[in-house]
């Protein structure tokens, strides 16, 4: 006899599971309902089953709906965000409902998505490819590929081009094709099957050291140059585990535009093992198919960004993360967690190896290494055998006369990698025309209205755009503050590069890649496709371009600006500097051509400098712990934040003021730090203020925001506000 109460989790920002009659119906724990809530219906997980209630029986209502086809989530995956809802003090229901595709979170049964197959009808094998315009290429090649099978689905049609669909439906409406609907599966494409590489004695003996230990868990730090052929570690490995039948392998990369490029190096040598990616690229149906597939166990390689890293893989034996250093894998909102720690707890409660690679391991990895609590491998010649590590040299814009932005060495190393028909990429980490629109005669310069922020000009759009909100307006014709007419862009973005290269380099085949430019679907791809094909010359990018991508024919990097991050108020500006040069540097001479890094600097004795020019990750990493240890920041210390934001300041101040005093009575092994502004004290229209609680024991600072939150959940003036708990943060 079924127990008549189901204990659900919903959506709602209250951190406690609500009872429904189970009216009869089966369900089991996982198992998505529906229920009615309020006025309104709501999807639901069932979390347990109760024979009683804290409220009468007859104030609670029936599920509406329980959708039995379905596959429950597990209970391993419900329990790893149970933990990362409690460690990052967020409501349960809310935490588990944002994991899921948002197929899931809708009031419809999540069937599996479908798509078509197609098939030339008698009239179309009666026709030639001549008869289709030349100018319709995607089109002939479309019928060509008919012709030669008797099904193409769309995802082999996909395989053709971007646009093949589009091309097959033409054929449809022409009578020359017909389609039928199919069961979607995982996409498979005819690829040879690319060479295995020899592996070099650094290569064999990490992948050795971890498969003799492939049936435990142990966090495992792949510490290697740019270059050095991580990801042939990453496959062999693979290789290894995927040979057993029932074994899955969630690779974590931090962004979306690394997955294109991972996916198909991976399907080049995985042929007939099905993958899935899972980003938020994807339409909803994809996600939703790519997400069943990891969930049934039928996809055996899942690559995704961080919130993949909850998603259900019932027979998972490994996880990778990929760039592990990257602040990507740090959420910003709802819930703040942290892909890679998360992915380390679910890795030891699995009992499997996890696998952090990195040319330049975030200083907590790098920590946790030299103390012996994860297992260090070291990769430090390149893989390519004739590949060196390319020369860094800083130029000082003191010392020389800059042409609009550039300095003379920059621009006479450019014009020789034209000369010998080799490519370069300038990395600058701002895109749009200029930073700032400035007045001649007062100095106003263009502010956002809704942030703490400066506008950005957009000159081809003839736009100022904040990059923090979105906001924007016209560039104005005249100064808001004097009348003055004479307003310039002053400094570089992506756009002014592009045009500055345009005119000093006119042959020159340039190629922008920052957020602007890439916005269409598949446009990144298209882009590196070119790069590949050598097809472009220049590449002018944001750090979108500083990790991951491998340029053979890439022989010079040239960093514009980099010098406002050397003094940030921000304690992690310098590391992040620092592996943000070191990666973008290491896109240089990764194949047999010697490369050359020059970055435009108004300090080249800076200390960080001399460690990039002797490309000595080891003693900074070293030199930057000793300092953190000096000043007691993390890792030596657990930071947690509370964050408040609201449209009037004071309301904030009131409510850091009485959260202070409420924290300041928990635990006094916890230093609660006066209510401060954070550096953005006012975005997208809401004032701003944070309490930094910090301390060396994390089981003290846990306690402590348990009480906290309990304290606050239901005050009045805590519903004045907006606000969240941040633990272990990036950003302050």
């Amino acid at each position: 006899m079924p127990k008549p109460i189901l204990k659900i989790a919903l959506d709602v920002p209250l951190d406690r599971l609500f009872d429904y009659l189970s009216g009869g119906t089966v369900a089991k724990v996982g198992q998505r309902v529906l229920v009615p809530f309020g006025r309104r219906s709501q999807i639901g997980i069932v979390m347990g089953f109760a024979d009683t209630s804290e409220f009468p029986i007859e104030k609670l209502k029936p599920v509406t709906q329980v959708f039995a086809g379905e596959l429950p989530i597990d209970t391993e995956t419900l329990n790893l965000i149970k933990f990362s809802a409690d460690y990052y003090q967020y409501p349960f229901g809310q935490a588990l409902l944002s994991a899921l595709p948002s197929r899931l979170r809708q009031i419809a049964p999540a069937v599996s998505r479908k798509q078509h197959a197609y098939q030339l009808t008698d009239s179309g094998r009666g026709q030639t490819v001549e008869l289709i315009p030349k100018r319709q290429l995607v089109t002939r090649r479309v019928f060509e590929a008919l012709q030669a099978t008797e099904w193409l689905t769309e995802g082999e049609l996909d395989a053709v081009s971007s646009s093949a669909r589009k091309a097959a439906k033409q054929l449809v409406e022409d009578g020359w094709a017909i389609a039928k609907p199919v069961q979607a599966g995982l996409p498979t494409l005819e690829l040879q099957t690319a060479i295995e590489p020899a592996l070099n004695d650094e290569q064999a003996h990490a992948v050795e050291q971890i498969v003799q230990s492939s049936t435990e868990f142990k966090a495992w730090l792949l510490h290697g140059i740019t270059g050095s052929g991580k990801t042939e570690v990453y496959i062999r490995l693979m290789q290894h585990f995927l040979a057993t039948k029932d074994s899955q392998v969630l690779v974590l990369v931090p962004e979306i535009n690394l997955t294109p490029q991972l996916e198909s190096r991976f399907r080049s040598r995985f042929v007939n093992i099905p993958l899935v990616s899972l980003h938020s690229n994807l339409s909803e149906s994809e996600r939703l198919h790519h997400w069943q597939m990891a969930q049934t166990g039928a996809a055996k390689i899942i690559i995704g960004t961080r919130l993949s890293v909850f998603t259900p893989l019932p027979d998972l034996k490994l996880i990778i993360i990929d760039e592990e250093h990257d602040g990507s894998y740090k959420q910003q909102d709802s819930m703040r967690y942290h892909a890679r720690d998360i992915a380390l707890v679910r890795a030891k409660r699995l009992n499997i190896p996890v696998v952090l690679g990195s040319a330049t391991p975030a200083l907590e990895s790098w920590h946790n290494a030299t103390a012996k609590k994860y297992h260090l491998l070291s990769l430090n010649q390149r893989a390519v055998t004739a590949a060196q590590l390319p020369n860094i040299e800083c130029v000082d814009t003191t010392k020389v006369n800059l042409q609009q932005g550039l300095t003379p060495q920059l621009i006479a190393a450019l014009k020789l990698r034209l000369a010998r028909k080799e490519q370069s990429l300038l990395f600058i980490n701002r895109r749009g025309y200029s930073p700032v629109l400035l007045c001649s005669a007062c100095h106003w310069i263009a502010p956002c209205s809704r942030c703490s922020a400066r506008l950005v000009v957009h000159l081809g759009q003839r736009k100022l755009r904040c990059h923090h909100c979105g906001h924007e307006q016209k560039i104005p014709l005249q100064c808001p503050s004097c009348g003055n007419a004479d307003l310039h862009p002053t400094g570089h973005g992506t756009q002014r590069l592009e045009q500055t290269l345009a005119q000093l380099l006119p042959n020159a085949r340039i190629a922008r890649v920052d957020r602007d430019s890439i916005s269409r679907k598949n446009a990144l791809v298209e882009i590196l496709d070119k790069v590949h094909n050598k097809e472009i010359d220049i590449l002018v990018g944001t750090q979108m371009l500083a990790k991951g991508h491998d340029f053979p024919n890439l022989t010079l990097v040239g960093v514009i600006d980099t010098d406002s991050a050397l003094h940030s108020p921000d304690f992690r500006a310098s590391e992040r500097l620092f592996a943000q040069l070191m990666q973008v540097a290491g896109r240089a001479g990764r194949a047999d051509k010697a490369g050359q890094v020059l970055i435009q600097t108004q300090f080249p004795e800076h200390g960080l400098f001399n460690a990039l020019r002797s490309q000595d990750y080891v003693s900074y990493a070293n030199a930057m712990l000793q300092e953190r240890e000096q000043v007691q920041f993390p890792p030596y210390v657990f930071m947690a934040l509370l964050r408040a934001e609201a449209n009037d300041f004071q309301l904030v101040q009131q409510f850091l003021n009485h959260a202070f005093k409420l924290a300041r009575g928990f635990n006094p092994d916890v230093t609660v730090y006066d209510p401060i502004r954070p550096q953005m004290e006012r975005l997208k229209g809401m004032e701003r203020g944070h309490i930094l609680m910090q301390t060396g024991n994390r089981t003290a600072l846990q306690k402590l925001l348990r009480n906290l939150v309990a304290e606050l959940r239901g005050q009045t003036i805590a519903a004045k506000v907006r606000w969240t708990i941040d633990v272990d943060p990036l950003e302050f």
